[in-house]
């Protein structure tokens, strides 16, 4: 067993972003539309399709969304 440091001295890292990525789920209520909610979590009814790009596996249809279904909000 060696007592020696080891040498980190060539040792490098890069960040290539400082996004933060938070993602919150949501309960789909009745009355809801995509754009509400985009406006509600997100402050701007037009993000609604960033909402609607990130739950492609559970929204098939932009404006048929139901009660119970539980989405994925991404970060503003």
């Amino acid at each position: 067993m060696s007592n020696e440091n080891p040498d980190f001295s060539d040792v490098s890292a890069t960040v290539t972003s400082t996004e933060t990525i938070i993602e919150q789920s949501y309960t789909i209520q009745k009355g809801d539309t995509l754009s509400k909610i985009a406006k509600e979590k997100l402050g701007n009814a037009n993000a609604w399709k960033k909402i609607f790009d990130a739950n492609t596996d559970v929204l098939k249809d932009p404006d048929k969304i139901f009660p119970g279904q539980v989405i994925k909000i991404p970060s503003a």
